[in-house]
């Protein structure tokens, strides 16, 4: 695993922990890319997130490194 990797799990873990176990659906009304089942871990979809090219068009403040 590269580090790269590891430290963007490493941030979909805290964000998730952050926001109670909430998926990006329900913090971010960000669709879901697979199906949700009882097997789902949110801080997987987090991840999924952070690496959607269209989330940093949807919020530019986040591309420019601003707080959000």
């Amino acid at each position: 695993m590269d580090n790269d990797y590891r430290s963007l799990e490493k941030a979909a873990k805290y964000v998730c922990t952050f926001l109670d176990g909430l998926c990006p659906m329900a913090a971010e009304a960000y669709p879901c890319p697979q199906e949700c089942g009882l097997d789902t871990i949110p801080w997987e979809c987090w991840m999924f997130y952070f690496n959607d090219p269209g989330v940093a068009a949807r919020n530019p403040r986040r591309e420019a490194g601003a707080a959000a």
